[in-house]
């Protein structure tokens, strides 16, 4: 029997890269009608993240997804800058429904100079919070 066995198990030199958490309040999306106002999601989501709110449509979805893209942010030492959109970090669903990290542009090159290799990403919700906790893993330069 085989166990599962991290992309980084063959790599020596492993450290945390970075760390990042943030907290979406669920009123505040509200109080900006992100549930309404599609030019606004456009600006915060890739098509592709859309399209699996479509098949949710709860608040929290959007709430989540966006507090791991902040979260991401803080992983990768910048914050928001020039070159940057949050559409080029997508918070997608593997084949078991879990959230994992893609990420294209600048936030990729950001990250591929990091020598970040493996992403890790939680995301949490209450009745009036969604909360992410990000963890960016790679080899030690």
């Amino acid at each position: 029997m085989t166990g599962f066995k991290s992309p980084l198990s063959k790599i020596k030199k492993i450290m945390i890269i970075g760390i990042g958490c943030d907290v979406v309040n669920h009123r505040t999306t509200k109080l900006l009608k992100w549930e309404t106002d599609i030019d606004l999601l456009k600006r915060f989501f890739s098509p592709k993240e859309l399209n699996l709110y479509s098949t949710q449509k709860k608040l929290k979805f959007l709430a989540g997804r966006f507090a791991a893209k902040e979260a991401v942010l803080k992983c990768l030492g910048t914050g928001m800058q020039d070159g940057i959109s949050l559409t080029q970090i997508q918070i997608l669903e593997t084949n078991y429904s879990q959230p994992e990290i893609k990420l294209i542009g600048k936030p990729k090159k950001i990250s591929d100079n990091l020598g970040i290799v493996v992403w890790h990403v939680s995301i949490s919700h209450s009745i009036h919070y969604s909360m992410a906790f990000v963890i960016a893993e790679g080899i030690k330069k």
